[in-house]
């Protein structure tokens, strides 16, 4: 007895498929050719403005999707200074979507008169009337240019100090939210001022996740018990313990 055959697919099922899909295409590229912006929806951004966003886009509802460039409208808008990335979308209905991811600022800059926001990555950008930040005011640095394609960048060592103890301090919240003001000096490195009674706190320039940490441990166990009324300042350079002054 004999078994039953497999069949085999021959040359001309491979070309019918190959024919199905090369269609498809072609009748999807038609479409999106033909697809016509109705409207524009802006999605992502808190200190930019949604307007601002198209217009340096240069969309506008009547645009064919054949004569847009995509790949130079999302250049034109990541040349906005809040805006670190953006991606854009068109639907078959004639929807524009322009998603947008910012500059995350982590300090507030004051040089004399003048004011500007710092990124992680030391990007200066412009402070926004109306738009709220809750960071920490950074003391010691010049602010150059905050706007345009090509806003100036703090590259410095002191900065990169600053920088690492507010990366840091960011995975506490509730204790980020406690730093006031802060600089960061040649002798003690990163020097902060809680908004608590206004107490001095000393992190020296490294080994912040563990100092931070005995910060926590401190906030915990003595704060929460005595409050920080009769503190003057803290250090938590020595290993093992907090330097507290009254």
């Amino acid at each position: 007895m004999t078994g039953k055959k497999k069949k085999t697919f021959g040359a001309e099922y491979l070309f019918a498929a190959l024919f199905l899909i090369i269609a498809a295409m072609v009748i999807g590229w038609q479409m999106n050719r033909s697809v016509v912006v109705t409207d524009i929806s802006v999605t992502g951004h808190r200190m930019s403005d949604a307007g601002g966003i198209v217009q340096a886009s240069g969309m506008e509802p009547g645009l064919h999707a054949d004569s847009i460039a995509f790949l130079e409208v999302i250049e034109r808008v990541e040349t906005l200074p809040w805006v670190a990335s953006a991606y854009v979308s068109l639907s078959q209905s004639g929807h524009l979507r322009i998603r947008v991811e910012e500059e995350e600022p982590i300090a507030l800059l004051v040089d004399g008169r003048r004011s500007a926001l710092v990124t992680g990555s030391g990007i200066q950008l412009p402070v926004m009337l109306g738009k709220a930040v809750d960071v920490p005011i950074l003391y010691g640095f010049r602010i150059g240019n905050t706007s345009g394609a090509a806003p100036d960048t703090l590259k410095t060592p002191h900065f990169e100090t600053a920088r690492d103890f507010l990366m840091e301090a960011r995975k506490y919240p509730g204790l980020y939210a406690l730093i006031s003001e802060m600089m960061v000096t040649d002798s003690d490195g990163v020097v902060a001022l809680s908004n608590e009674s206004t107490v001095r706190m000393t992190f020296g320039h490294e080994d912040f996740e563990s100092r931070i940490r005995k910060w926590q441990a401190f906030q915990a166990q003595v704060v929460s018990q005595k409050g920080m009324g009769h503190v003057r300042s803290l250090d938590f350079r020595y290993r093992g313990q907090v330097v507290a002054l009254e």
